[in-house]
């Protein structure tokens, strides 16, 4: 079980422009920069673990000191294979929501002291019941009207029982911005996420039922429904 992982207080850093890591959710990587192969190396020999950080571009210096987002998650390595040329490609698995405390090194790579940033309800019970059957009415609606979503993973998402996790790994395969992931990921409470993902949801609807009736292919009283 990914919750019996103990979770280091100093691990290295990982900062990335365009990728957002989830909890449980898998992450290719490709690592060829001297940095991050040395991480790589000492990982392997540890506890194979390490932050993934989205790079925070509110600020110009940003890109050029790889400035990363307090809140971030942290990975275990599942799977690595090493190229004779000392790259590797490995796939990271997501554990927690962590929040930095402070930069620890940044030579010969970035290391940060951290701690578990935990999720809170954010409502009852009986609310927090209704993700995974909204979630899967929403991108049922998605593909009936021709959204490019796989049908399997219908499957998927009923195959996972803890509906904060199904919420992630949902908001991991289907929303492609990088801000709005973030600011997910940001999301303490479980409900407002979910209200958060749901709203993202249904501007996707609206926008391919919009498309579906400039094709002349959607009656206008179908515009409407959700």
């Amino acid at each position: 079980m990914l919750q019996e992982i103990e979770i280091p207080r100093e691990v290295p850093v990982m900062t990335l422009s365009s990728a957002v890591l989830f909890p449980q959710a898998m992450m290719p990587l490709h690592i060829f920069e001297p940095r991050y192969r040395a991480m790589l190396s000492d990982v392997l020999k540890s506890h194979r673990i390490f932050a993934v950080a989205a790079l925070n571009e509110s600020s110009e210096r940003s890109r050029e000191l790889e400035t990363p987002h307090n809140i971030a998650s942290v990975g275990i390595i599942r799977a690595c294979h090493t190229n004779n040329e000392g790259t590797s490609h490995l796939i990271l698995q997501g554990l927690v929501r962590i929040e930095f405390e402070d930069i620890i090194q940044e030579k010969p790579y970035r290391t940060a002291r951290i701690h578990q940033f935990f999720s809170k309800p954010g409502g009852s019970l009986d609310l927090i019941d209704t993700i995974q059957p909204g979630i899967i009415s929403l991108v049922r609606s998605q593909i009936h009207l021709g959204a490019q979503i796989p049908k399997e993973i219908i499957h998927f998402f009923r195959s996972i029982p803890e509906p904060e996790n199904m919420l992630d790994l949902a908001i991991d395969a289907l929303c492609p911005s990088i801000k709005l992931k973030q600011k997910l990921l940001e999301t303490r409470g479980v409900m407002p996420r979910y209200e958060l993902f749901q709203n993202f949801l249904k501007q996707g609807i609206e926008r391919l039922k919009l498309e579906r009736k400039l094709r002349g292919d959607l009656e206008d009283e179908a515009i409407g429904n959700n």
